[in-house]
């Protein structure tokens, strides 16, 4: 009777010791998964000013914020009137991966790192509500006028006897890995070139620079070609869509293998299935209860008749 409790607690153990494995290794898994799609609705969101102020400093959000709300922040400060100039700038499709490849020595990168105030937030809960409400407000509490620029139009001046409020879209930011890193390097010579000639017209300003999405309608806009001709690399800024190269194949022209795509097959390989190759290996080796052998020299019949 005590070997077979003993077995029995010892299988017991093993069982529990298993399951608990099993348990560690799928909870592990979970932390993954939810870790890895825990950005997947996010964009960048930068923002700095050309003189010192706390209006930045001051939106410090304990949880991942929402881009919307961030903007309202700042749009709502009482310092916000303070600037002569707010430039806003809305870039479809930007990743913070995007800003991160960026040469550290590129125009953008030296004026963030030169601003006396800034604010870098890579990962910003996307918001579907418009900035243009918020923006109109701030020009009627600071008296300021709205004007829309493009990034390759030159002919745009600020009025020195008023406050501005400047709005760009980019064109849209999609396509392979390499052809994004291309892209962007030619974006981020368009923002500085718009930045320089801001800085040289008004020394106090704010900028604030996010990704976006675009609408599906937009989209498909932007895609279609009543004409038929296809635009150069070159000469794609003249639209508001970057359209990829013709040649090259399909992963130049379709982005199959998506960072999500990737990240899913690489969780699947490498954290799902070895989780059930374990769990698997782990009920295989439970073992039935040793069996109770009679000690050597034993007889029951012995035994009962004393």
């Amino acid at each position: 009777m005590f070997m077979s409790a003993l077995a029995t607690r010892c299988e017991a153990k093993l069982q529990r010791d298993n399951s608990d494995m099993v348990a560690r290794a799928a909870l592990l898994a979970l932390i993954s998964v939810s870790g890895a799609f825990g950005f997947s609705n996010t964009i960048p969101f930068v923002a700095w000013s050309s003189q010192s102020s706390d209006i930045l400093s001051s939106n410090s959000p304990s949880t991942r914020p929402d881009h919307g709300a961030l903007l309202e922040s700042i749009t709502n400060h009482e310092y916000v009137c303070s600037f002569d100039a707010i430039f806003v700038i809305d870039h479809p499709g930007l990743h913070s991966s995007d800003l991160r490849n960026l040469q550290p020595s590129c125009g953008l990168a030296q004026t963030i790192k030169s601003a006396p105030s800034s604010r870098q937030l890579p990962n910003v809960k996307r918001s579907i509500r418009s900035p243009l409400h918020l923006l109109e407000q701030v020009a009627s509490r600071c008296g300021a006028a709205l004007l829309d620029i493009t990034p390759e139009s030159g002919e745009w001046t600020l009025s020195g006897e008023k406050k501005h409020i400047l709005t760009m879209s980019m064109p849209l930011l999609e396509g392979t890995a390499q052809y994004r890193k291309n892209v962007m390097s030619q974006h981020e010579k368009l923002i500085t070139a718009v930045l320089e000639k801001l800085a040289g017209q008004t020394p106090n300003h704010l900028v604030v620079y996010s990704g976006s999405v675009l609408p599906l309608a937009k989209r498909q806009l932007s895609d279609f070609d009543p004409f038929g001709e296809e635009e150069e690399v070159n000469t794609v800024f003249n639209s508001n869509a970057v359209v990829a190269p013709a040649g090259g194949g399909i992963l130049q022209r379709y982005q199959l293998l998506t960072p999500a795509l990737i990240l899913t097959l690489l969780i699947v390989f490498f954290v799902m299935i070895p989780v059930l190759l374990l769990g698997i290996s782990a009920l295989a080796s439970i073992q039935s209860p040793l069996r109770t052998e009679a000690p050597k020299g034993y007889s029951a019949h012995e035994k009962k008749v004393q």
